[in-house]
């Protein structure tokens, strides 16, 4: 039976998600598109600002922020009960400490829960972003055929029915799964060291949020940037036939290096991110402790 508990969780997931994603998108586009385009971390923030201004850094925001709620909802909401349910009652604010390998098997079971939505709006927000709007060597191979969210969504309905939001699908479960089990036993290992060294609350789920993020991304950039790539194909006129293609082609075309293209400013991105997804539901949770 459901708890409000359990439905707290959910809230605060959306809260935290929603926060980490305002505070890191502009960081996010300059990482996609470096990984799309192939370019430099500081080619890509130059170029933007000089063909379109502040506001090219957070393209494609408007979708993820609403949706990164939901996103996050699932995510957090599915791994904090499940981590009551595998630890019968403890962890997760429910006393004792749960055994890392519940945290590992409970972050899987979220990481593969969210997929449901993240795949869309990454889909989505991957097409908006690539999308540069002018011509030269600052252009992908073709432009998003829409230029907002629910029109992205509809060019992907016409050009492959509803299957068509769930390209990059496989590649993002492996590269979701394992990384969010990562992601929260690093989380919980940090806190819970920091907690033995006297660390002051907000600094520890700031830090041990932050570097939960970056290390777990770590492990699976290649991934990403495959993912990255898979995502930004022309829906009409695809040039990639998979993950194994698309790796593939990226290591003959540009060389290995491009499988770890973007690593800056994905842990810059990570870090930013990660803390403030975790800082916002934490805090979320304490608000709601204390009304409640």
């Amino acid at each position: 039976m459901w708890t409000a508990e359990a439905w707290h969780d959910f809230a605060a997931g959306w809260a935290g998600g929603s926060l980490g994603i305002l505070c890191g998108h502009p960081l996010d586009t300059i990482k996609v598109r470096q990984q799309a385009l192939l370019v430099s971390p500081l080619r890509c923030l130059t170029a933007t600002l000089r063909h379109e201004g502040a506001r090219g850094l957070f393209k494609g925001l408007a979708f993820p922020l609403v949706s990164a709620g939901a996103v996050n909802s699932v995510f957090f909401g599915v791994y904090y009960n499940c981590l009551r349910h595998l630890s019968g009652g403890g962890g997760a604010g429910g006393g004792a400490e749960a055994p890392l390998r519940h945290v590992a098997a409970a972050g899987a079971l979220g990481g593969l829960a969210q997929l449901a939505v993240a795949v869309p709006v990454d889909l989505v927000k991957i097409q908006l972003q690539t999308r540069t709007g002018v011509g030269g060597g600052w252009v992908r191979h073709y432009q998003t055929p829409a230029a907002g969210p629910l029109a992205c969504l509809a060019a992907l309905y016409r050009a492959g029915g509803a299957a068509a939001w769930y390209r990059g699908l496989g590649v993002q479960l492996l590269r979701d799964v394992p990384a969010s089990a990562a992601y929260f036993v690093l989380y919980e290992a940090g806190v819970r060291w920091a907690r033995s060294h006297q660390v002051p609350s907000a600094a520890a789920v700031l830090v041990a949020g932050g570097a939960a993020g970056v290390l777990s991304w770590s492990l699976i950039l290649p991934l990403d940037v495959v993912k990255s790539r898979i995502q930004a194909d022309s829906p009409e006129r695809p040039q990639f036939r998979g993950v194994v293609h698309c790796a593939r082609e990226t290591v003959i075309r540009d060389g290995p290096a491009a499988l770890f293209r973007g690593f800056t400013t994905m842990a810059a991105r990570g870090f930013v991110v990660n803390a403030a997804t975790f800082f916002g539901y934490e805090y979320f949770m304490v608000g709601i402790k204390l009304v409640a």
